[in-house]
């Protein structure tokens, strides 16, 4: 099966990210979308991580191609002793083996990696799981120019940029 991969803090998930996961549906038999951080992250205190995941889950709830997972951050203090390759190292191997053992994913699966960010897919094409084939990297050209930081900066100038589920929240 060929299964898209798509990851992010989604702090909070936006049009943008939603280009990518169509992108990645259009490409793909499966896509998993992972809310992924850390108490403290960039997200908090107005998006906690586990009310991210709540938030992606109701959003595609409907979508029998799209499945929502979380994943934590446990070691946020290794930035301090490895550099920014061999994080990515590390993570994309804690992504497929949370997927793995969640059965999201099976062995003979086509993993492909969509992303938005071109430094994000260099750092993913340098990783061994890429060099060695068992993973691939899409690069997706963006069609619309909003970022996180913009929305969490002026959530009221950009509302329109969030998606349902996390302005649902945001209201409440």
């Amino acid at each position: 099966m060929k299964v898209g991969i798509v990851f992010g803090t989604f702090a909070p998930m936006h049009m943008g990210h939603m280009d990518v996961v169509g992108i990645a549906k259009n490409k793909m038999d499966k896509v998993i979308v992972i809310c992924c951080g850390h108490e403290g992250d960039r997200g908090y205190p107005l998006f906690p991580l586990e009310k991210r995941f709540e938030c992606v889950s109701k959003e595609f709830a409907d979508d029998e191609q799209v499945f929502a997972t979380i994943l934590y951050d446990t070691d946020p203090e290794i930035k301090k002793h490895w550099d920014q390759q061999q994080i990515w190292n590390y993570w994309v191997d804690r992504m497929l083996l949370h997927l793995f053992q969640n059965e999201f994913i099976v062995a003979k699966d086509e993993i492909t990696f969509f992303t938005s960010e071109a430094d994000y897919a260099e750092l993913l094409q340098s990783t061994p799981q890429s060099a060695r084939g068992f993973i691939k990297v899409h690069l997706c050209q963006r069609n619309r120019p909003i970022s996180g930081t913009m929305i969490r900066e002026n959530t009221e100038k950009y509302w329109d940029e969030i998606v349902g589920s996390y302005r649902e929240y945001l209201k409440a």
